[in-house]
């Protein structure tokens, strides 16, 4: 209580101090610095803007040879820099699920609103305080820095050797249009995971190519769900023809969709989210079936 009364009386001495004195009253040293290696914060006095500001320990998290890099390449580090910032004011009031703003970097950035676990994100980053005023627009903090998605799911599934399997599948499925639409979530098996079926399984399945989709399908959420907003026992529709769910299991820092554990978690995309699982999903009318029995 005493850390957070602290906190706003040190933002009610700054009142009408600008978006980049906020900043620096606030603490975030990491981000201040690294605005003004940018020469950003010339700009950002300059008009109304919203910054979505990582802390300290969002920093501390990226990898230390990115960081090391941003600190090398000037260009670079303000175009990530930028991606944090939105033109006009963006109060909490003004979220929406699935609601996307532009960016000063010229690309997206996507709010989602998750009630169930209390949390607001922004590309999937946890906004931890909101609505910091100051006299030309807001700061709200987040825990993870954002970095700009490489492309749509289907570029990322595309880009990943470790998911080549699922995308000649996706391929052979005529699947990759459908998976260019807005707000999905994939829940992508690796090729190891493709691999368990074994071979007369997937021999099953190149040669029913209506079984093929379904089963796809059955890895694709209808909403993009980060993993901020997963919690145990949730359900989750899916694209499958019959709209089967998918059950997600939180216990720690594992999560399980089904039998499948997520071996990497929120690989943000342009229309949504990725998360690479270590089992092929069946729907639970085809278990047993044949075509799934032991190998």
């Amino acid at each position: 209580m005493l850390r957070v009364l602290c906190f706003t009386l040190a933002l009610n001495a700054v009142l009408g101090a600008n978006l980049v004195e906020v900043l620096q009253a606030s603490g975030k040293s990491t981000l201040v610095s690294l605005v003004q290696k940018a020469g950003l914060a010339d700009a950002l006095t300059q008009g109304t803007f919203t910054i979505f500001a990582p802390t300290n320990a969002a920093f501390d998290k990226l990898p230390a040879d990115l960081l090391a890099a941003l600190g090398e390449d000037v260009d670079a580090l303000a175009n990530i820099l930028k991606y944090h910032v939105v033109q006009g004011s963006v109060r909490k009031q003004d979220a929406s699920n699935e609601l996307q703003l532009d960016t000063l970097a010229g690309q997206k950035i996507r709010l989602n609103i998750y009630s169930n676990n209390n949390e607001v994100t922004v590309e999937g980053s946890r906004i931890l305080d909101f609505d910091i005023q100051a006299s030309n627009g807001y700061v709200h903090f987040i825990d993870t820095v954002m970095l700009p998605p490489e492309g749509s799911i289907v570029d990322i599934v595309a880009g990943a050797s470790e998911l080549s399997t699922l995308l000649s599948k996706v391929q052979s499925a005529d699947l990759a249009t459908a998976l260019q639409a807005d707000a999905l979530t994939l829940f992508a098996p690796t090729n190891q995971a493709f691999s368990q079926l074994g071979s007369t399984t997937l021999d099953n399945l190149a040669k029913d190519p209506q079984l093929l989709k379904e089963i796809l399908l059955y890895h694709v959420v209808n909403s993009t769900e980060y993993s901020a907003g997963l919690y145990n026992r949730e359900y989750l529709r899916t694209l499958d023809s019959r709209k089967d769910t998918v059950r997600i299991s939180v216990s720690g820092d594992s999560v399980l969709i089904n039998n499948g554990k997520v071996l990497s978690a929120d690989i943000a995309a342009t229309n949504g989210v990725v998360h690479l699982i270590d089992h092929v999903l069946v729907p639970r009318r085809y278990l047993g079936s044949a075509i799934f029995g032991k190998k």
